[in-house]
């Protein structure tokens, strides 16, 4: 459908071949085999070429129109340190072969001097996530020193060929980590006198402005000034889809009309401050760039000191008129192969034919006072982000995941790791009637990733216990079924309250249990937080039964609890499904007894404390670890269990479904058994998905959870 566009400029027979509904006629065939070429053709329409030689021809012809250009080497995602290698190698044997290159090219005064200073023939732009294949704010350190590193070694190469070095911002997640390396390695006193250096500041980001003013003072301090390229973004259906997934503010703004406001608020903040900061505008909106012409013919300001930017193969009548303004013209020019510039080049055509584009508007023959009137928004003075997804009439809200980019709540996490660790050791006993029993047996619950580190020492329960926790469930039954479901409902809500305080303590609970990394521990405990929203939720409406009443008859249908209900849970999720098993079984009236996988058994303990400090009364919730060949089955078996609820292995969930099968004397029932069992799940990758994406997403797959999946 994206090619079929009239703003994408394809073969006109091609197009028409497109138009065709059905893929099996003449034509639709017809355009199947020729659409790989036509792609192909479409490609070198945006991206400079599929090599260094190609990519050289290409600046050749922008030079001679009087242009300059920055490359950029497409497919910078990286998994394994061996492609961020790769990547850093390629980039100064790019500097390398641009620089033999330069020296044949005559000089053009439009862009290759300014103010009697020479400017760098060479110009490269780079993306600090592709240096290290590890690169993640919640390793804020790490990262830097390991960046830091191969960008040193990047600057001292590119300073020897004379050539300018470019950072280019990337998603939202890393761009305080990106502002804080450069801003300390440019810093440094090998790179502080350094004015070939550049960095991209994105308008479409709600803090970007805020970003502007913190870079003009650092820039003060540093004492000499570096470019700053502003653009407007390109990541925004990303960013918003990732915000509302993990139910974070909107880091952009919504509207288009906002982000060109800020962007011409930020081209005048930049320029009057050019004496510190260089700037390059970077737009394909004649109004953009026209409105930073003007406040720079405003403010004198020596050429040196801006240049107007556009990307390759796109704008090229905006890039010829620049040109006769007088101004320095620099084009982006991404080069590499097809499949790992993809992901660029459908963000170009969606960008080339979005409606608010002002390509496309240019297309649509809109009034010129319609294309030049001055973007005008609310936005920029509210500070609550719009909510871009419909909302249900009575929607859930889920409770909001961590943005450990934010650094105020990345380090909260941190410290609470140091917390934790000051209260390894202890012993967590049983919980049996509202009190904790001493056990003969304990098993020391370690750190697997540092197996010499006791979490804690877990009571195991014999079976004798095990028997005296049934009959305290049994014995507290009846009073807890009568209890109202509000109140019942209620305890499940205070119970997410004290999750949410104590989020950052339960993320790392889990990280020194099961070696969960936070970035994973914490959408858990969101998960489990929601468990018990949703459910006292669910369980007031189940409340209210259904009528089915027909002539003559009056027919109610409702639900009761069905008595006492045994809880096991696995340890590669040891809060959201205990939890979310516990507390079902728990708001719709039945007594429960959850029984822990051992290795998981001290975070266990932690849900313990949460739902007794809730307010469960004795008996009604149980604490009961214990070894699962002996009392596990027992508690499976026993004539008094009605329910039992397993998430675990298939071979494990199987004996189960056979012991619960079996009636026990003096059994009146037939047992409930929800079980999970083990599996793996298909991965299908499409022909038309981002494959760097969809790489990073089955690598994070198999070998998330620090690689124990």
């Amino acid at each position: 459908m994206l090619l079929g566009r009239e703003t994408v400029e394809l073969p006109g027979a091609l197009k028409g071949m497109l138009n065709f509904a059905n893929p099996d006629s003449m034509p639709g065939q017809l355009a199947a085999t020729t659409v790989s070429g036509a792609v192909e053709t479409l490609a070198h329409k945006y991206i400079a070429g599929d090599n260094i030689q190609q990519v050289i021809k290409t600046i050749e012809q922008l030079r001679k129109q009087k242009m300059t250009y920055t490359v950029d080497l497409l497919g910078e995602a990286v998994v394994t340190e061996a492609e961020a290698k790769l990547y850093l190698d390629r980039y100064l044997d790019l500097m390398q072969q641009l620089t033999e290159a330069s020296q044949r090219w005559s000089t053009v005064d439009l862009i290759d001097q300014a103010e009697g200073e020479p400017l760098p023939k060479v110009q490269v732009s780079v993306k600090l996530t592709a240096f290290y294949s590890q690169f993640d704010p919640l390793d804020a350190k790490g990262s830097e020193e390991r960046v830091s590193e191969r960008i040193r070694r990047l600057l001292r190469r590119a300073q020897e060929l004379g050539a300018a070095v470019h950072f280019d911002m990337e998603q939202y997640a890393y761009k305080d980590l990106t502002l804080t390396i450069l801003k300390k390695l440019l810093l440094e006193e090998e790179f502080r006198h350094r004015t070939d250096l550049g960095v991209t500041l994105q308008a479409y980001l709600r803090d970007s402005y805020n970003d502007l003013k913190d870079l003009i003072e650092w820039a003060k301090e540093r004492g000499t000034p570096l470019t700053v390229r502003l653009v407007k973004g390109a990541y925004w259906d990303q960013e918003t889809i990732k915000a509302n997934q993990h139910h974070w503010d909107v880091p952009v703004f919504a509207h288009k009309v906002s982000t060109d406001a800020n962007f011409e608020r930020m081209t005048r903040l930049l320029l009057e401050n050019h004496e510190y900061l260089y700037a390059a505008i970077g737009s394909h909106n004649v109004r953009s760039q026209a409105h930073a012409i003007a406040i720079a013919r405003e403010l004198n300001i020596p050429r040196r000191r801006i240049e107007l930017q556009v990307l390759y193969g796109m704008a090229d009548k905006l890039a010829k008129a620049l040109v006769d303004q007088g101004f320095r013209v620099r084009v982006y020019c991404p080069y590499g192969e097809l499949i790992p510039g993809m992901a660029y080049l459908i963000r170009r055509l969606l960008e080339n034919t979005a409606n608010p584009s002002f390509l496309r508007q240019n297309l649509e023959e809109r009034p010129i006072e319609e294309l030049l009137a001055p973007p005008e928004s609310t936005e920029l003075t509210n500070s609550t982000p719009a909510n871009l997804t419909p909302s249900p009439i009575q929607p859930f809200t889920n409770a909001s995941d961590t943005d450990f980019a934010i650094a105020e709540k990345r380090d909260r996490a941190l410290a609470a790791i140091q917390t934790v660790r000051q209260q390894l050791g202890r012993t967590y006993l049983p919980l049996v009637n509202g009190e904790y029993i001493n056990t003969l047996d304990h098993i020391d619950s370690l750190n697997p990733s540092n197996p010499t580190e006791v979490i804690g020492q877990v009571g195991l329960l014999s079976i004798e216990q095990a028997e005296q926790a049934i009959q305290a469930a049994k014995a507290a039954f009846p009073a807890w079924k009568k209890t109202p479901v509000k109140e019942r409902a209620n305890i499940l809500r205070r119970a997410a309250d004290l999750m949410e305080e104590r989020r950052a303590e339960l993320c790392a609970w889990m990280g020194l249990e099961t070696g969960k990394p936070l970035g994973q521990a914490d959408p858990e405990v969101s998960e489990a937080i929601d468990f018990c929203r949703y459910y006292a939720d669910e369980m007031e409406r189940l409340e209210q039964g259904v009528n089915y009443d027909v002539v003559g008859e009056t027919n109610r249908y409702h639900y009761q609890p069905r008595g006492v209900s045994l809880i096991i849970s696995p340890w590669n999720f040891p809060l959201a499904i205990p939890t979310g098993m516990t507390v079902a079984s728990l708001v719709t009236g039945n007594c429960t007894l959850l029984k822990p996988a051992e290795v998981s058994s001290v975070i266990a303990a932690k849900l313990a404390e949460i739902l007794v400090e809730a307010g469960i009364p004795k008996g009604v919730f149980q604490y009961v670890p214990g070894k699962g060949s002996t009392v596990g089955s027992h508690m499976v078996r026993h004539p008094d269990v009605h329910m039992i609820t397993f998430t675990g292995s298939q071979e494990v969930g199987c004996r189960i479904y056979r012991e619960a099968a079996e009636l026990q004397p003096g059994q009146k029932h037939l047992k409930r058994v929800i079980a999970e069992m083990g599996g793996k799940n298909a991965i299908i990758v499409d022909e038309s998905a981002d494959l760097d994406q969809a790489v990073q997403g089955v690598v994070y797959s198999a070998f998330g959870y620090s690689g124990q999946k």
